[in-house]
């Protein structure tokens, strides 16, 4: 009958990092704490866009209900979709600034 290891290869990985983080070299405890930053901020960010994106979401439903003709919407939804795309680039270049920044040395990008 086979029997399972008390231990699995993830823990003893995950714990020969923690001993390699506490051996001195603060190399890996850098590297991490400036991952954790960037995820968190990138994170933050994130969460801002996309309650920025709900209420103009929001906003522009509201205004196209308010329609009394389909050329009306079309407007509407023209504009929107034109708004959309300029947001979602704009924030795909947030996020890629805050990783660079992260990757090239540059710690915490404030916040």
């Amino acid at each position: 009958m086979a029997t399972m290891p008390k231990s699995s290869g993830t823990s003893d990985t995950l714990r020969s990092g923690a001993i390699f983080a506490m051996s001195g070299d603060s190399g890996l405890a850098n590297a991490t704490e400036t991952w954790f930053a960037a995820a968190t901020e990138c994170q933050r960010e994130m969460m801002s866009f996309v309650a920025m994106r709900l209420e103009k979401d929001g906003e522009t439903t509201r205004e196209m209900m308010g329609c009394r003709n389909l050329a009306d919407v079309t407007a509407i939804q023209t504009r929107w979709i034109e708004e959309t795309l300029r947001d979602y680039n704009a924030e795909m270049t947030k996020l890629m600034t805050i990783c660079t920044k992260s990757l090239s040395g540059g710690g915490r990008t404030g916040g």
